[in-house]
């Protein structure tokens, strides 16, 4: 009796200990997710000190602010819904550390929305297409349209949550990071320039050279494939469309154009050629 009696003790006591254990622990996700948001919103602080200092001197052109960027798939952050979800969360507790310091509810809101954002990257969203469960009973453009569909409805929640603070342009064939110049990939980045425009992004539209650097003249001519892309027009003396009836031209047509020839001349021809 008495060793039974022992052993139900223990078992007690170890069921509280069980317990007591289980108060304490919390998943890794819970945890990592409160531990980045409190490390957010302490760099956010730091970045609203600086740009109350730069305001007091008279330097500030621009309030700082914490951009987080949707990286790759495999990484936390990437998703669209992890990312709303983590900027949600900073704001939440950067805000609370705001009122602890004296600041109004409203104010608080406002300052964490104006220093934690963050950056949209059309060709880091777009990897996401080498995971999409395509319907196999649909061709491939077809299943590739869904997955648009699904992308912009996307980016246009992130827009209307006002998460997104800058926008990375840059392109890829949806598995790789390849920067390509806007349009010579398969993300369709004109819609998504669409979708945040019409959702209220007034923000700046970045464009992110990166191969061109080895596959073109320069990387400034990643900006000027996406001029290309988007069917620029371009204005000047003799462009058209400045109220002449001329035809406006794009910088489709004149983009490495020289005399109508796709690159300048080796050699002296036409009226410059010696009789």
């Amino acid at each position: 009796m008495k060793q039974a009696q022992e052993a139900s003790a223990s078992q007690w006591s170890q069921a509280d200990e069980s317990m007591e254990t289980i108060r304490h622990v919390e998943s890794a996700e819970t945890y990592a997710f409160k531990e980045a948001c409190e490390s957010y919103a302490q760099a956010a602080l730091t970045a609203m000190m600086h740009t109350d200092k730069l305001a007091k001197e008279g330097k500030l052109k621009k309030s700082l602010s914490i951009a987080m960027e949707n990286l790759f798939p495999e990484t936390y952050g990437s998703h669209p819904d992890e990312l709303k979800e983590l900027v949600s969360g900073s704001r939440d507790k950067f805000a609370e550390l705001l009122k602890q310091r004296g600041m109004s509810q409203q104010e608080a809101q406002n300052k964490a929305h104006e220093h934690i954002t963050a950056t949209l990257d059309t060709g880091h969203i777009n990897m996401w297409r080498k995971y999409w469960q395509g319907d196999p009973k649909k061709t491939m453009s077809e299943n590739d349209e869904e997955y648009n569909k699904w992308m912009l409805s996307k980016i246009g929640d992130l827009t209307r949550s006002g998460i997104i603070g800058h926008v990375h342009l840059d392109d890829n064939y949806g598995y790789q990071d390849d920067h390509l110049a806007p349009g010579e990939g398969n993300a369709p980045i004109r819609e998504m320039v669409k979708t945040l425009k019409a959702n209220g992004y007034k923000g700046e539209l970045i464009i992110e050279p990166g191969a061109d650097y080895t596959t073109d003249v320069s990387g400034f001519h990643s900006v000027m494939k996406t001029w290309r892309n988007f069917g620029t027009p371009v204005y000047g003396t003799g462009s058209g469309g400045g109220g002449g009836g001329g035809k406006r031209r794009t910088w489709n047509e004149v983009g490495y154009g020289f005399f109508g020839q796709n690159q300048p001349p080796y050699f002296v021809f036409g009226a410059y050629s010696p009789s």
